[in-house]
């Protein structure tokens, strides 16, 4: 009886502009095989596993890539499947049990989904930069500017984008022109932050007591 286990990626793997390391999906799945192997020791199981790395988004195309690594490229994976349901192989009572186990220990909730309790007064206020998620951005002809890497944001998508961690953040809270103002903290003029919330969004009320919601 043998298991495969397979790291699934479904995008492309991008190399932003200035150095940085990321995650090698082939040390991601020996980390992944390893500890399965050691969870299926631990609890009595003897079972081979083959391991792979499968990039399943159809665009993707890795230059030079090496030809002895366990990778599954979008071209090949039709061929991989194939190959996998022609296996002969026969289920007896050790497949069920492993089965079963392993329905048992599946997680619905995880215990890092959990986030720690907060109010919107112990949040730092201000935008994010897209990019490198600094805080340290001013508007700049109505585009917001990061002083740290220097990406720039159409103003409009930067409040959009505001309002949108706001909901995200805060479910319940009723977005407001003043509200946020003070979330984006680097406009001055609450006319640009109501113009850009009628355009987007239906006010729902009147003058002083209205909110927004999605159109």
């Amino acid at each position: 009886m043998n298991v495969t286990i397979i790291l699934k990626i479904t995008g492309s793997i991008r190399f932003p502009k200035k150095e940085k390391e990321i995650k090698n999906p082939l040390q991601q799945l020996e980390r992944g095989e390893s500890l399965l192997r050691q969870m299926l020791q631990h609890y009595g199981y003897r079972i081979p596993i083959e391991a792979y790395v499968v990039f399943v988004n159809p665009e993707f195309h890795c230059f030079q890539a090496p030809l002895n690594k366990p990778i599954i490229y979008p071209n090949q994976l039709n061929r991989f499947m194939k190959k996998l349901n022609m296996r002969p192989s026969r289920l007896n009572g050790a497949h069920k049990k492993l089965a079963d186990h392993l329905v048992s220990m599946h997680q619905i909730v995880l215990p890092y989904d959990k986030l720690p309790p907060y109010t919107y007064a112990q949040l730092k206020k201000g935008p994010l930069c897209a990019v490198c998620h600094s805080l340290k951005t001013i508007v700049v002809d109505r585009k917001l500017v990061c002083t740290i890497c220097r990406h720039e944001e159409l103003l409009d998508h930067a409040i959009l984008r505001s309002v949108e961690e706001l909901k995200l953040l805060f479910p319940d809270i009723k977005i407001t022109t003043v509200l946020v103002h003070d979330w984006f903290q680097v406009v001055d003029s609450m006319k640009t932050i109501r113009r850009v919330l009628v355009q987007n969004y239906s006010a729902v009320g009147k003058k002083e007591y209205s909110f927004f919601k999605l159109k």
